[in-house]
């Protein structure tokens, strides 16, 4: 094994999350922190620590030149190994080079650096955050009201706003979407780091149901797990989830993880005087009316009424893609975590 993977940090990992925690553009600490998962042999979390340093010099924050250059040495090694072990790993799933479907090869080629993204025009593309599924249409809200299940979802609109009535007058269970993590940069994530005023109760965890939760909204659950085409990825779809809105909070401009997948907010409690903007249209949230967009196109919310605003969340696949584009995003996500 190259020497990259044997590094030897400046600090000690308590005392480098101790800076990062106080500074998330300490890049001494930053390189410390990616140095000791190096050594932990946590290559994803290595990788993003790595590359984060030179993100932070590029962004103009005093760095030694040579830790930069040894951090885009590592990061670079880190990604040949990244990418062997995606093509190793599906190999084990069963999928080669010649099973994969066109746009799935096209989503790899792009993701391991080999080929460039085609250009896009308009003001609001597709900029997912972690994956890009190429060739498919941009979409800011989508029409499924042709689609069976949309009416099944919204008549069960006022049996599951009674189950969220009751979680609210209980007062537990809701807490901050965005929450302080230590295992990746973070940053400020758009200002909402613990920011209470959008909170949320998950009913499941890394795509898992929380029986616990379930069994507060049992309603909910059954609703969207027996008609609803929920986005199925082991450890980490479906997302499902009660999200609180405070009265004048906003969440600011932002785009999702990936583009596979289009986000579905069934507004429960809709106080008035509030919206989401998807790309350059703008809607307003109606009881029991579904709502669904691409996340992946910049998005943002708003609550200027005097009273929270509560809608239910859930992600579904995008209708474009095959069964078997499917099950090949479902391989390669849990190739991704198994390394």
């Amino acid at each position: 094994m190259s020497d990259l993977s044997n590094p030897d940090p400046v600090m000690s990992e308590g005392e480098a999350d101790d800076r990062l925690a106080r500074d998330q553009r300490d890049v001494p600490a930053m390189l410390a922190k990616a140095d000791h998962r190096m050594l932990a042999r946590d290559y994803r979390a290595a990788n993003a620590y790595y590359v984060q340093v030179g993100r932070l010099a590029a962004a103009g924050i005093p760095a030694v030149e040579a830790d930069v250059r040894r951090a885009q040495v590592a990061a670079d090694w880190l990604a040949d190994m990244f990418r062997q072990a995606i093509i190793d790993g599906l190999a084990r799933e069963g999928i080669g080079p010649a099973d994969m479907h066109p746009r799935f090869a096209k989503s790899l080629e792009i993701m391991f650096g080999q080929r460039v993204r085609e250009g896009v025009s308009g003001r609001y593309p597709q900029l997912p955050n972690m994956y890009y599924y190429p060739d498919l249409p941009l979409v800011e809200y989508a029409d499924v009201s042709g689609n069976g299940w949309v009416g099944q979802v919204e008549q069960a609109s006022h049996a599951i706003l009674a189950e969220a009535e009751a979680l609210l007058a209980q007062g537990q269970g809701f807490g901050p979407y965005v929450r302080k993590t230590s295992a990746r940069p973070q940053g400020d994530v758009h200002g909402m780091l613990e920011d209470a005023s959008w909170s949320t109760l998950d009913l499941t965890e890394k795509g898992i149901p929380v029986p616990d939760r379930i069994a507060l909204a049992p309603v909910a659950w059954k609703t969207l797990s027996s008609h609803a085409p929920l986005c199925d990825i082991p450890a980490r779809a479906p997302s499902l989830m009660f999200s609180l809105l405070r009265a004048g909070a906003r969440i600011p401009p932002h785009t999702g993880m990936v583009n596979t997948r289009f986000i579905c907010h069934l507004p429960l409690i809709v106080p008035g005087n509030g919206g989401l903007r998807v790309g350059g249209t703008v809607r307003a949230w109606e009881f029991g009316k579904l709502m669904v967009f691409d996340d992946s196109v910049e998005h943002e919310a708003w609550n200027h009424a005097g009273t929270d605003r509560l809608v239910l969340i859930f992600d579904i696949w995008r209708p474009e893609l095959e069964p078997v584009e499917r099950e090949q995003i479902r391989a390669l996500f849990r190739t991704v975590d198994a390394y």
